[in-house]
């Protein structure tokens, strides 16, 4: 009996720990600057990290008892396989991890063969292999993440020069050791079961639902508006949305043998649907918050109950990722009768329904082909893609050349200069270089506060640390911490491989831990200067100005979803769940595309609707906590055919509106006398929009005669 009450005892403070945890990074996300990646702790992977560490220690150690230290060399190529590890199914996952590593055995070698002809010779060999490894982006993030590893591999194996095949055998054997042995742990003492993406991304997806509940009892709580939910809170729903859609995915790559045997699959499939409606409660709760926040305010019940459904729902996720075969129950009574007294508090008939019915994903499902037919298929497409993207004005092709250009204009810097470690700067211009320069910025910034933090934490571990048996101690944590974090925040992820780095480097060849630590410190500050400065005058590729497009979509998805509540009622079924799904995709869309235009300084400049977007997407979030609310409702009717065709004709009109027509027939005001107070709620938002995006067009139109007035004068 007592030792069931500590391991009960353990077990809340676990789960408290992991709940101060996540209010701890939404604090911090708050707080972040624009250009800062939110901190994710629900994408945490320790059990990937593990498998990395053991691969990559046991090599260390395996040097150590041989007295080998090339052995460095296979533990970086075995750390490099793990990262090459490609979600999804066990055949993705083998091909690319055991693709990585001959592909990067081989181009690694022919670099270093190069090398060993001279600076010309390794610099073609840089330029070539780095503008492939940046082209095969085209064919999909998994052969990204396999073909740039490949070409990092190539910048690093370039620094050790090779003069012939007999003196490279011993060195890209131990290499190539390193990556099968990580490939074998993978697959046999440390394997992935394949329904794990699809737990994780259900799991994840709870989390984001429980970060929706905690933000609106932080709402509830402040003093003064601060954003409100308007601005702050949609982040959270964007995020929710996207760990939804995330979830679909991931459930739809579950290959139908295996989705077929026992009731796993349908316990994670109602998970998902469950969330979906959560998802839509929440909208709706949001919304009434909103509403009546300055009675609320002074209502404790409201943020209490918000409160506890936030850690209902994280244990709800934990509860799918750990046991997915046993249907929580318990802990989804406790979740709805928190509902009931929410809904007790916030005075609205908001009842919170689960295991309603299974979801429709949307998608086709995952089919494996054999071997063979797989293979011919693949290459099929490949070619294809690739005769699309064969030329200079794809943007693809010029990313790749830019990549390339500054990759190995870095690798003949350093050479020309001899700085040490050279190879960490070419690294960091390869890795850090991304399309637009709304993603090479953040990950930039990111990459070189992660390397001065590293470069701190190097010094110190060096400060106690000598011999090679502790150093292969040491780097197991620290490359656990890496491989944990890396989808976490990139800036997190350099900040534990900086130290591991330098101490496998110092593992080879034994020196000054400070050293290396400054070498990998200014390498790291070089390479983002010069993809940096590649990003702004090597063809610099701002992200599309489709703000226009994108607003006018997330606003008639938005009104279409209205529609369909306003017809059916309170009634919840696919095609409504489908329809607020569509608008809350197309607002997402939306504000990314505000976010990224905000990065680029160019929101001001946008020839659209500009930062009148900053105003509209909000009250298009609004307008849709408004129907949530509606089609939740059990007391809901559905409209009458005169407020149907209104809705219906201001949705045209609005349409024309951001399409610019200024003259686009205006309808009458709606009548809302005898309409229900949610129906007229919807109304008042509509009409607010309406009113809003014709103040800016009106605006728009006037810019240029001000302007020529003021010329005159």
């Amino acid at each position: 009996m007592r030792l069931r009450k500590l391991h009960r005892r353990a077990r809340t403070s676990t789960s408290r720990l992991v709940t101060a945890l996540h209010v701890l990074s939404d604090k911090l996300a708050q707080r972040r600057p624009l250009w800062m990646v939110t901190l994710a702790i629900d994408e945490t992977n320790l059990s990937e990290g593990l498998r990395a560490a053991c691969a990559a220690s046991a090599v260390l150690l395996l040097g150590l008892l041989l007295n080998h230290p090339d052995f460095a060399w296979a533990a970086i190529g075995a750390f490099w396989t793990c990262l090459a590890d490609a979600a999804g199914t066990r055949r993705m996952r083998f091909v690319s991890m055991l693709g990585f590593g001959l592909l990067s055995t081989v181009v690694g070698g022919l670099a270093a063969l190069a090398a060993g002809h001279g600076l010309l010779m390794a610099a073609i060999a840089v330029l070539l292999f780095s503008w492939a490894g940046a082209l095969a982006r085209i064919w999909g993030a998994a052969t990204a993440q396999v073909s740039i590893l490949a070409a990092t591999a190539c910048v690093v194996m370039v620094t050790h020069p090779l003069h012939s095949l007999t003196q490279s055998a011993p060195f890209l054997g131990l290499y190539l050791f390193g990556c099968v042995f990580a490939t074998v742990l993978s697959f046999t003492v440390w394997r992935i079961h394949p329904f794990v993406p699809a737990r994780r991304a259900v799991a994840a997806a709870y989390s984001r639902l429980a970060g929706i509940a905690r933000d609106n009892a932080r709402y509830l709580e402040r003093d003064t508006e601060q954003d409100g939910t308007g601005a702050h809170g949609a982040s959270y729903r964007s995020q929710a949305r996207a760990a939804l859609e995330a979830a679909r995915v991931a459930l739809a790559a579950v290959p139908p043998a295996r989705a077929g045997r026992g009731d796993l699959y349908d316990n994670l499939l109602l998970a998902l649907s469950d969330a979906e409606r959560i998802f839509a409660y929440l909208i709706a709760v949001t919304h009434s918050c909103e509403r009546e926040r300055p009675r609320l305010r002074h209502d404790p019940r409201a943020r209490r109950s918000l409160e506890a459904m936030a850690v209902l729902l994280r244990r709800l996720g934990l509860s799918v990722q750990r046991q997915p075969d046993v249907a929580p129950l318990d802990l989804q009574r406790r979740l709805t009768a928190c509902g009931r007294r929410l809904e007790a508090a916030l005075g609205a008939l908001l009842p919170l329904r689960l295991n309603v019915e299974f979801m429709d994903l949307g998608m086709a499902r995952a089919t494996e082909l054999p071997w063979r037919e797989q293979a011919l298929l693949s290459l099929g497409q490949a070619w294809q893609t690739l005769k699309v993207n064969a030329t200079p004005r794809s943007l693809s092709w010029r990313h790749a050349a830019r990549v390339s250009l500054a990759t190995t204009a870095g690798f003949m810097l350093v050479e020309m200069l001899h700085i040490p470690f050279g190879y960490w700067a070419t690294m960091a211009t390869l890795l850090i270089l991304q399309p637009s320069v709304s993603t090479t910025w953040p990950r930039g910034i990111e990459r070189v506060a992660g390397s001065v933090l590293g470069a701190l934490l190097a010094v110190l571990i060096g400060l106690v640390i000598h011999t090679p048996l502790a150093i292969s101690l040491v780097v197991f944590p620290l490359i656990v911490a890496t491989m944990a974090l890396r989808r976490v925040n990139y800036g997190l992820h350099v900040l534990f491989m900086t130290p591991a780095f330098v101490l496998v480097a110092d593992y080879a060849a034994p020196a000054n831990e400070m050293v290396y630590a400054l070498s990998r410190l200014g390498n790291n500050v070089l390479g983002c200067v010069l993809a940096l400065l590649a990003t702004f005058f090597l063809w610099p590729d701002r992200e599309a100005d489709d703000l226009d497009q994108r607003l006018t979509e997330a606003v008639s998805a938005n009104l279409q979803y209205l529609l369909g509540v306003m017809a059916a009622g309170g009634k919840w079924d696919k095609s409504i769940a489908h329809l607020r799904r569509e608008a809350g995709l197309a607002s997402n869309n939306a504000e990314q595309v505000v976010q990224r235009l905000r990065i680029e300084r160019r929101l001001g400049r946008s020839a659209g609707m500009g930062l009148a977007a900053m105003s509209t997407l909000p009250l298009l979030r609004r307008v849709a906590g408004s129907t949530a609310r509606i089609s939740l409702s059990p007391q809901a009717e559905p409209a009458p055919p005169e407020l149907q065709r209104w809705i219906s004709v201001v949705s045209s009109e609005i349409d024309a509106l951001l399409r610019g027509d200024a003259d686009a027939l205006a309808p009458d005001l709606c009548n809302t006398e005898s309409l229900t107070a949610l129906q007229a709620d919807a109304v008042a938002h509509v009409q607010l929009l309406r009113g809003l995006l014709r103040e800016h067009l009106h605006a728009k139109k006037m810019a240029p005669h001000a302007a020529a007035s003021y010329g005159a004068e």
